[in-house]
């Protein structure tokens, strides 16, 4: 389990890199289920109760290139290119 020190930096990395306006989308964990979040966004383009949920959502946006999928713990599961 992520201590709030290490979620702090979590967020500051993925604040950091959310800041380019690729066509990269993350799906990540959060309070509420999983969000889907476009890199340059402040705020989620949905929120979802499950994974696959928000995986669908995230490969249904128009401008996905690629979909990022963290773990639980927010390190990167896997990246792949949008089909």
């Amino acid at each position: 389990m992520a201590t709030k020190r290490s979620k702090g930096k979590m967020t500051r990395k993925f604040s950091k890199a959310a800041s380019t306006k690729s066509g990269r989308v993350h799906v990540v964990p959060s309070k509420s289920g999983w969000s889907v979040k476009k890199e340059g966004a402040k705020r989620a383009s949905s929120v979802k109760p499950t994974k696959e949920g928000a995986l669908k959502a995230a490969k249904n946006l128009k401008s996905t290139e690629r979909v990022i999928i963290h773990k639980k713990d927010g390190t990167i599961q896997r990246n792949t290119k949008k089909r």
